[in-house]
């Protein structure tokens, strides 16, 4: 998904005031208590200075979590210092629901995360963290220098976003599914009026976008097919696509001035990319050879947008230029061009577009993964 929360904080201290001259332990209570007391404070300034938007959706999850510190260790101490080098793991445990994240979503995050050293396990999220901790010498007040808590932060956010984002998808499915089951005389009229034009409410922004598999539909005879020479309705009547009658559609859309698709194959192991004028012929065509097989001709990946929420794209390079169609129907979507590592051009899809970058008949393909993030402005 998306690392969201970025911070300079390499370690985060706190102190204790108290006088006191035992030497204190990675487990003592006071030590546990001031480790979560820093996590906590660098959580809350985090989010402090975020959106007040997106504060209120963390927050629905912060709710139904308490943060622990369990399996401390003591890594190395010191007598004459008094000082103990300690590590441990911070955990919460989410409610069922906030664990439901789309397949590709759940490896996004674990790719991003798991790295670093925070593992969402069932619904308990752990993350591996060191600190120090000792007494000054003036005062004997308790000190605790706390590092490595930003991965499991980040988890923690993301999933937290998520659950809130699904949540708001299911109240708009919801309120569309009340609405389509009783239409009123009025909205009949104008549905009819519009000669089939869908009056629905648009959804609101998704990390990712899943539709349902769409079925090619076989030519009735010769003169049924179509070459990729014009732009034809293909399997969506609703959006002109470059893809033939024996192709799929996977993304497609108008950019104003060309018309862009992205067609996978009857045979399902192929991807064509093709770009034209509107209302013209392809000026270019991706791969050249219809027999190179889409795994090695595509990759995909997946790119933090600018809102937080993911991009998927499918992309690849051309010489020393890269292209990618990204986005879904419910997000931004168009085609980024980079020549030697720097944008050239990013075509935003304005009319007649559709994607279907993350539907299991693309993720079968078996493409690589393009761990290159897109040069966005």
């Amino acid at each position: 998904m998306r690392k969201t929360l970025i911070s300079s904080v390499c370690a985060a201290v706190a102190m204790l005031a108290g006088c006191s001259s035992n030497t204190p332990t990675c487990a003592d209570a006071e030590t546990v208590s001031l480790v979560k007391q820093i996590y906590q404070q660098q959580f809350d300034k985090q989010h402090n200075a975020m959106s007040e938007e997106r504060q209120q959706r963390v927050k629905f999850t912060v709710k139904d979590t308490t943060v622990a510190l369990e399996n401390i260790t003591t890594d190395a101490s010191n007598a004459n210092t008094g000082k103990a080098v300690c590590s441990a793991q911070l955990t919460t445990v989410f409610p069922e629901d906030a664990v439901k994240a789309e397949p590709q979503m759940e490896q996004y995050m674990r790719a991003i995360y798991e790295k670093q050293g925070a593992v969402l396990d069932g619904t308990k999220l752990w993350g591996q963290v060191s600190y120090t901790v000792q007494r000054t010498e003036d005062t004997g007040a308790l000190q605790v220098a706390l590092n490595g808590f930003m991965p499991f932060m980040g988890y923690f956010h993301d999933i937290a976003m998520d659950r809130y984002d699904r949540m708001l998808r299911a109240q708009v499915a919801a309120k569309k599914a009340a609405e389509t089951q009783a239409p009123s005389a009025s909205q009949a009229e104008m549905e009819a009026e519009s000669e089939g034009t869908s009056s629905e409410p648009a959804l609101v922004a998704t990390p990712i976008s899943t539709p349902a598999p769409r079925q090619p539909q076989a030519a009735s005879s010769s003169q049924a097919q179509v070459t990729p020479a014009a732009a034809t309705p293909s399997q969506n009547s609703a959006v002109p696509t470059l893809c033939s009658a024996e192709e799929t559609p996977v993304f497609a859309c108008s950019t104003g001035k060309k018309r862009a698709s992205l067609c996978m194959s009857g045979s399902g192991n192929e991807l064509a990319y093709r770009l034209a004028p509107l209302d013209g012929a392809p000026e270019m065509v991706y791969p050249a050879s219809a027999t190179v097989v889409a795994s090695t001709a595509f990759k995909q990946g997946t790119h933090a947008g600018a809102n937080g929420l993911p991009l998927l794209f499918v992309s690849f390079d051309k010489g020393n230029y890269r292209y990618a169609v990204y986005g879904s129907m419910t997000t931004v979507q168009g085609i980024v061009v980079e020549q030697n590592g720097k944008r050239i051009a990013d075509l935003r899809c304005q009319a007649d577009r559709m994607s279907e970058l993350g539907t299991s008949e693309l993720q079968s393909l078996g493409l690589g993964q393009d761990q290159r993030p897109l040069l966005l402005p």
